[in-house]
């Protein structure tokens, strides 16, 4: 009978469980993670989107400045404005494809594709639904979803096993134990022991059957106190395992307040940015009718549609964090409660917002001439 063999076996138990729970925690953090490049992605889609419809505009801006200058109705200072704003969206949808091209790739690397697949995102961004737990539901639910919790537990027990498995090094130690052994010899041999059996059969072959019981006991009656010492020392990480796992569970409702807080805000800001941008849209179409009659100039349409660009941004980036947050929460809950947004009823056609200007294709200078010819006042055209 060995004492330290049952603490021994729960804490080996105990670790095993423990190395589940960190499997499953990894795998569900590299679901959030994968769910985060997912929207990263989404966003650099729709930044490209933003990126070519302000340059379209920007052409169509300047094609109407350049026709007023030659017209004689406008002055040089407009045409340049117009040029200056188109390089301004361009700057935009260049920064837009070189995120799409990393966030791709991103998401690729997580996901362990091969070289020659490039993944895309399926939709464009939109908001994918709305949380319909309160916060006390969701902070319930993470105490009960979150392994953390049971690792801390699980910390605790080990600990106590570790503890008992120490005291055991000074308890008696009882050894029982039991040889059996058989021979067969031919001729004759003399048996040794007490506990031998000769039997002879009518070939001359004798087999010899040996079984021996016995019982060892040990006892380390002196240690120089190690093991009070070193399991005085589990037990205190065991007290201290049990403040560990306090922390760990206001850390937990930290987390899910934070998560929840934030998915507020980031509903307030698709709201506000919303109006921002309907609000944008129509400031740029009635200054480009005032631009046409002639009773303003292109300032205003630049700024105006610089504004829209802007709103367009500041809404893409409020639903793309509004998804991020949505996951989050979901990860840290485990709860699936939300109620997906109904998808709008598209017409068959394409509304047509007065802006078919194709944007053409613009090659790329090596940076010293591109920067040569800015320096020089030249055209960065070909």
């Amino acid at each position: 009978m060995n004492p330290q063999r049952v603490p021994q076996v729960a804490a080996a138990r105990d670790r095993y469980e423990k190395a589940k729970n960190q499997y499953l925690i990894a795998l569900r953090e590299k679901r959030l993670e994968a769910a985060q490049r997912y929207f990263d992605l989404q966003l650099s889609d729709d930044q490209v989107r933003i990126g070519q419809q302000s340059v379209r505009a920007s052409l169509v801006s300047l094609r109407d400045a350049r026709a007023r200058y030659q017209a004689g109705v406008a002055t040089k200072l407009e045409v340049l404005e117009a040029e200056t704003q188109l390089a301004r969206d361009q700057q935009l949808l260049n920064g837009g494809l070189a995120q799409q091209a990393i966030a791709r790739r991103a998401l690729a690397a997580l996901l362990n594709l091969p070289q020659n697949v490039t993944p895309t995102a399926k939709e464009p961004l939109r908001a994918l639904g709305v949380w319909t737990p309160s916060l006390q539901e969701s902070i319930v639910a993470a105490y009960a979803f979150r392994e953390e919790l049971d690792n801390a537990l699980l910390d605790i027990s080990v600990s106590n096993s570790d503890a008992n498995a120490e005291k055991g090094r000074v308890q008696p130690f009882l050894n029982i134990f039991n040889n059996f052994g058989l021979s067969r010899n031919r001729g004759v041999v003399d048996p040794n022991g007490l506990n031998t059996i000769n039997t002879t059969n009518m070939n001359g072959y004798q087999y010899q059957v040996n079984n021996a019981v016995g019982l060892n006991l040990s006892w380390n009656l002196f240690d120089g106190g190690r093991a009070n010492a070193e399991a005085r020392r589990f037990k205190q990480q065991a007290e201290q395992n049990t403040y560990l796992f306090a922390s760990q569970r206001d850390a937990i409702r930290l987390q899910v307040e934070d998560s929840f807080y934030r998915l507020l805000q980031n509903n307030r800001n698709i709201q506000t940015t919303s109006r921002q941008v309907i609000s944008a849209r129509e400031s740029l179409r009635l200054a480009r009718l005032r631009f046409q009659a002639g009773v303003t100039t292109q300032r205003e349409v630049v700024d105006n549609q610089r504004d829209l660009t802007q709103a367009e941004v500041a809404y893409s980036s409020a639903l793309a964090d509004y998804n991020r947050q949505l996951a989050e929460i979901r990860r840290r809950t485990g709860l699936d409660q939300i109620v997906t947004c109904q998808p709008r009823s598209l017409p068959s056609t394409m509304p047509d917002n007065g802006v078919n200007v194709p944007v053409p294709p613009e090659p790329l200078l090596p940076a010293c001439l591109a920067s040569f010819k800015s320096a020089a006042g030249g055209p960065l055209g070909p």
